[in-house]
């Protein structure tokens, strides 16, 4: 396989990823896309954290996180209580509602998994993910400069 492909390979994975995605994530409400299902899916491995943890974590930008997390709200999902370490910060937290439906999200993300991972076996996906992984990196530490 050619260095070439890796490019294409990629492009055809997310277009797969998103028709799968896509009709699961509206059931819930959630726009397919913005990353809201993720926040939903982090929250529940920790939450009580601040805005820019979480946008950390979820390797999103603060302005884009706000704009997610309004939504969140919205639909009842999630609270922002005052933060008693910062005056001016708000810990992100789950209601009941949010929690259900994070529950249900973390379940949509492990059929996917094992969508993507059937027939293959276990030493290969663990390779799989640490190439990944370092192209991550790569394209993370990638600075433009370079020709």
């Amino acid at each position: 396989m050619k260095k070439q492909n890796i490019r294409e390979l990629m492009v055809r994975g997310e277009k797969a990823r998103k028709q799968i995605f896509s009709p699961l994530l509206s059931d819930f409400g959630l726009t397919p896309g913005q990353g809201q299902a993720r926040i939903l899916y982090y929250l529940l491995k920790k939450d009580h954290i601040t805005q820019k943890e979480l946008a950390d974590i979820c390797h999103m930008e603060v302005a884009t996180m706000s704009r997610n997390l309004d939504k969140l709200e919205g639909l009842g999902l999630l609270t922002r209580q005052s933060n008693p370490d910062r005056r001016r910060s708000f810990l992100i937290c789950l209601t009941e509602k949010g929690l259900a439906e994070a529950r249900e999200i973390q379940k949509v993300f492990e059929q996917f998994e094992d969508i993507v991972c059937e027939d293959i076996p276990k030493e290969e996906v663990e390779i799989f993910c640490r190439v990944l992984l370092k192209m991550c990196e790569n394209l993370e530490a990638y600075s433009g400069n370079e020709k």
